[in-house]
């Protein structure tokens, strides 16, 4: 009884952002945002940190390179790469294009190296595996002409995705867009991504740069946003700015990244705690507790599903041994298709006969508009027709088995890094 007041409420409470996000898009889309014109763009800096990324630095300098931004620099920081990265990048060294070098520090401490040597008004922080369109630093700069703007994130998709892992995250990268845009409009952005988003220089000089690994903050990028917000200031998003970044390809990958980044959403909310209230607006009195609400809904049906599952799949085998049916067969039951093939086919009968697939289906329509308003924006995201199935199927399982495990470590103070 108690799992179905937790589903049906978890189904109310989806409606109810849902309906909510749309009409926060359908009330600001058209508000007037200040924009700055070509003219008065100001001077940027493009900061590029890099550790053993020599199959993929000098494309993404000459991407930075070829932007149609009137005026920038690129500060390029090898953070003790032992591989060909620093060589690679000092071939394309020149009047735009400066390099440093470090003994390996971690990503915070290179950007903040960067920063301290960037003449640039307004710095873009840009990873090392990152493709962008040349107007993509511009449409994110115009923002900038409001004072209380300090951050500005693009929109992000996977550069040429293959393999299911990676299918799967241009989906989460896709529906992303159109969420980022939403909560731009309500100004409850909570994480300005490290594959490019844009800062004024100003914000780093009054409240410093970036924490990283050294103190044992996992998400930089995640942390700067918290405190920006915390400060009272304005992210934006500019949906018209498409990059393109890569994506880890196997499961483990996967895991250890997303593990990393749960892990550090952990640590960091609970550090920048105050944000939860009325005081930060929707920020706190929506978007929060929304993510909190969805993380802990996912987790339960995690274990709820896998036990319930399996559960009925073997209250099935009892029921077809008790009618006779031979599960003895020479392989053993365990390995008899048939058996297995008709347990499966009617607990998922069972599932599917269930009036909550009505709102599973409301679910499946609404991304599907989010993924339209994607695509419109964003013309190069490939994946989709193969990635569509392979989110609907699995990236719930996946986003509760994710952060189960960033719980089990961080309750057990277990370290996460890079590997």
């Amino acid at each position: 009884m108690i799992a179905t007041y937790i589903t049906y409420a978890s189904i109310y409470i989806g409606i109810v952002a849902a309906t909510f996000y749309i009409l926060a898009y359908i009330i600001n889309k058209n508000k007037e945002k200040k924009l700055f014109t070509d003219k008065e763009l100001p001077y940027l800096t493009i900061i590029i940190p890099a550790y053993n990324e020599e199959k993929s630095i000098k494309r993404t300098i000459e991407t930075a390179l070829a932007s149609d931004y009137p005026k920038f620099e690129i500060i390029v920081v090898n953070d003790g790469s032992k591989d060909k990265t620093l060589e690679i990048a000092r071939t394309m060294e020149s009047k735009f294009v400066r390099v440093f070098t470090k003994p390996n520090g971690g990503k915070a401490s290179a950007l903040n190296l960067a920063i301290a040597h960037a003449r640039g008004e307004v710095i873009i922080t840009m990873d090392a595996d990152t493709f962008i369109e040349p107007n993509s630093a511009k449409e994110m700069i115009r923002y900038f002409k409001d004072k209380e703007v300090m951050s500005v994130t693009p929109s992000i998709v996977l550069h040429n995705p293959h393999g299911i892992w990676q299918l799967i995250q241009q989906m989460e990268y896709v529906l992303g867009i159109f969420l980022r845009k939403v909560f731009a409009s309500l100004n409850s952005i909570h994480v300005t991504p490290g594959a490019f988003s844009a800062y004024r220089k100003e914000f780093f000089d009054k409240y410093g740069g970036y924490i990283g690994m050294e103190v044992g903050n996992l998400t930089e990028d995640l942390e700067m946003a918290l405190r920006i917000q915390s400060h009272g200031y304005r992210i934006e998003n500019s949906v018209d700015s498409a990059v393109y970044t890569v994506a880890p390809s196997t499961f483990r990958t996967l895991l250890v990244q997303r593990r990393r980044w749960y892990m550090g959403l952990l640590k960091n909310m609970w550090t920048y705690r105050r944000l939860f209230g009325p005081k930060y607006g929707d920020l706190g009195m929506v978007l929060l507790p929304l993510a909190w609400i969805s993380i802990f809904f996912s987790v339960f049906a995690l274990f709820y599903t896998t036990i319930t599952t399996i559960n009925k799949i073997f209250t099935e085998m009892s029921i077809l041994s008790s009618i006779g049916f031979d599960l003895q067969s020479r392989y053993g039951f365990i390995f008899e298709p048939s058996l297995w093939y008709d347990a499966f086919s009617r607990s998922m009968f069972v599932v599917f006969s269930k009036p909550f697939m009505i709102f599973l289906l409301f679910f499946i329509g609404l991304m599907l508009v989010y993924i339209y308003y994607a695509t419109k924006k964003v013309k190069k995201s490939t994946g989709l027709i193969a990635g569509l199935p392979l989110f609907f199927v699995l990236f719930a399982v996946l986003f509760a088995f994710w952060w189960t495990v960033s719980i089990i470590y961080t309750i057990f103070n277990r370290k996460a890094g890079w590997r």
